[in-house]
């Protein structure tokens, strides 16, 4: 699992990485972030699937589309709730 926050993004996004298909196989969340704040990781799962990373956090929008559209639900976003709703 990774999660990745410095206090900048408006959101924090978690990765729960051993249970994503790989963005070869999948990558719908790639597709889906208008920021293009994720690429493929390069380091395989435990199923031998190449999970996303966050390429930059501080793009986050905290849109969630990452999160509504992933199939295996490997995605948590959670907004910053000290700046209110986005």
């Amino acid at each position: 699992m990774l999660s990745l926050y410095d206090g900048l993004p408006m959101a924090r996004i978690t990765l729960f990485t051993n249970s994503c298909k790989g963005v070869e196989d999948c990558g719908i969340c790639i597709f889906v972030c208008p920021k293009h704040g994720l690429i493929e990781s390069g380091e395989m799962n435990e199923a031998g699937y190449l999970p996303p990373m966050v390429s930059d956090e501080s793009l986050c929008t905290g849109c969630e589309n990452c999160m509504i559209s992933c199939p295996d639900f490997v995605i948590v976003v959670e907004k910053d709730s000290q700046e209110g709703d986005l």
